[in-house]
C-alpha cells in the first residue's frame, strides 16, 4: 500500500470536498424538520454523499484525508449543537472507515464502498441520546422544535425501530457509492480503481 503523505494540493482539496460534503449532509439534514425523516436521515446521508466522497478518493487517495473530512464535519455538526456522543461515536467511526478503504491503496472497489459504508454511519452518533437519554432530550429539543415536533418524534423512536435505522445507512451508503461510481465513471477509469 502506497505511504505517502499528505501535501498543500490535498489539504486545499480536503477542503473543498469537505464544504461540498457538508452541504449535500445539511441539505439531507434539512428534510430532519419532518419527525419521520429524523430516522431517514443515515439511509439520505448515505445516499447524497456517495458522488462527492467517491470523487474526492479519486482526487486525494491517501489514509488521512477521509479521517480530517470526516472530523472536520463532526466537529462542524458539535458545535452546531449536536450533543457531544457525536463525536464520541463519529470520530472512531470515520477513521475506521478512511483505514478500510485504505487497505486496497484506495483502489479496490469493495473496500472503497466498505470503507465509505463505515463513514456514513457517523449520523448514528447524534442518534444517541434518543437511545440513551430519550426524555431529556427530547425535553432539550422541545423549546426550538415545539411540543408538536417533539411529540411526534419521540412516538416514532423506539428500540424497535434502531436496527432499520442503521440497516437503512447500510442501503443508503451502498446505493450513494455506485451512483457515485456511475456518475464518475470516467475519473474511476483515469484513477484505475478496480471493479
Amino acid at each position: 500500500m502506497s505511504q505517502k503523505k499528505l501535501n498543500v494540493k490535498d489539504l486545499i482539496n480536503i477542503g473543498l470536498f469537505t464544504a461540498l460534503y457538508f452541504i449535500c449532509y445539511f441539505t439531507a439534514g434539512m428534510t430532519g424538520f419532518i419527525p419521520i425523516m429524523m430516522l431517514l436521515l443515515p439511509f439520505l446521508i448515505g445516499l447524497v454523499g456517495g458522488i462527492p466522497i467517491m470523487l474526492f478518493l479519486t482526487k486525494v487517495p491517501k489514509l488521512g484525508a477521509l479521517s480530517i473530512m470526516g472530523i472536520i464535519v463532526l466537529f462542524l455538526m458539535f458545535f452546531m449543537g449536536h450533543p457531544w456522543m457525536i463525536l464520541a461515536f463519529g470520530i472512531p467511526v470515520v477513521v475506521i472507515g478512511d483505514w478500510i478503504a485504505s487497505r486496497g491503496n484506495y483502489k479496490n472497489w469493495y473496500l472503497l464502498v466498505t470503507g465509505y459504508t463505515i463513514f456514513s454511519l457517523w449520523p448514528l452518533g447524534a442518534m444517541y441520546p434518543l437511545i440513551f437519554m430519550k426524555d431529556a432530550y427530547l425535553k432539550s429539543l422541545e423549546a426550538g422544535y415545539g411540543t408538536e415536533y417533539t411529540s411526534a418524534l419521540g412516538s416514532l423512536f423506539n428500540g424497535a425501530v434502531i436496527p432499520f435505522i442503521v440497516i437503512g445507512g447500510i442501503i443508503g451508503s451502498i446505493l450513494g457509492a455506485y451512483l457515485g461510481k456511475a456518475v464518475l465513471k470516467k475519473h474511476f477509469k483515469r484513477a484505475g480503481m478496480a471493479q
